[in-house]
């Protein structure tokens, strides 16, 4: 997995500047980047705790630092053993992070070249359950906006999508706003850049489409749906949104490539899951 001799240490790391406006964790982020443009794939990157010491910042904003490398395909975090210099990720994928934002479904279709617009079903307060409180870090009951709508691509439903929203970060709410453009696009427009996720642990499923599923997404009953679980984070790890999708599979799949290491004896190095949109040109 590491190349032999490489290894980039946090001595190389810069201090930050806390008055420039820019979050800490990215700029540790960009330093990494410079670094490793010249060294070799496979190089060691420093630990967090390394990081964290360096730059005079909590372990929390060195794993977010890293985590954005990850997002972005250049680096690989292998659980026990470290983080390493990506190779060079084949090809293009829908969900894909760009200039730092954490993609909305909208996000992805209109860079597609596809038309998009949002169904708006329910945009009110609500009292968090626990599996909402538990994914929010806030108290079971505590006030939430539950949206649910349906993203149109070229008139064509594709995606559904229930989001609980923490109400104390976010008091107000425009229903209108997102239908006319994205949840995310009305976040940043309404509470400034600070106020849209900028990262997120998500998970993906196959399920059969439900009754409802099926009125939504005009879908024959039981229907393979693709699902995910979203937690969506601002930048200072600050859990925002729980949020439920389920996407048609004729409009999605899911890619796995597995990247080989540097010599024969190295095990794959990356497994990557990307969502696609068929027929959409490159992202």
């Amino acid at each position: 997995m590491e190349h032999p001799t490489a290894r980039l240490h946090a001595d190389a790391l810069a201090p930050v500047d806390t008055t420039s406006g820019v979050p800490i964790y990215r700029q540790i982020a960009e330093q990494l980047v410079t670094h490793l443009e010249a060294l070799p794939v496979g190089t060691r990157l420093p630990s967090e705790t390394a990081i964290a010491k360096r730059a005079g910042v909590s372990r929390g904003t060195a794993v977010q630092a890293l985590r954005e490398l990850e997002h972005r395909d250049l680096v690989v975090r292998v659980q026990g053993s470290g983080t390493f210099k990506a190779s060079p990720a084949p090809g293009s994928f829908t969900r894909s992070l760009d200039a730092g934002k954490l993609p909305s479904f909208t996000d992805d279709l209109e860079r597609a070249g596809h038309m998009t617009r949002e169904l708006i079903e329910r945009c009110e307060t609500a009292a968090a359950d626990h599996e909402t409180a538990a994914a929010l870090g806030i108290e079971p009951g505590a006030p939430i906006w539950s949206i649910v709508r349906t993203v149109l691509a070229d008139e064509r439903p594709v995606v559904h999508i229930v989001s609980a929203l923490r109400a104390d970060r976010y008091p107000e709410v425009d229903a209108k706003a997102i239908a006319a453009g994205s949840l995310y696009g009305f976040l940043e427009s309404r509470y400034g850049a600070d106020g849209r996720p900028t990262w997120a642990d998500e998970e993906y499923s196959a399920l059969n489409a439900t009754q409802e599923l099926c009125a939504r997404l005009h879908v024959p009953v039981d229907r393979a749906l693709l699902g995910s679980r979203r937690v969506a984070y601002l930048a200072d790890g600050l859990a925002v949104e729980l949020v439920r999708s389920y996407m048609r599979a004729d409009a999605y799949r899911v890619r796995v490539t597995l990247l080989p290491g540097e010599g024969d004896a190295s095990p794959a190095r990356e497994l990557e899951l990307r969502a696609d949109l068929p027929g959409a040109g490159p992202t």
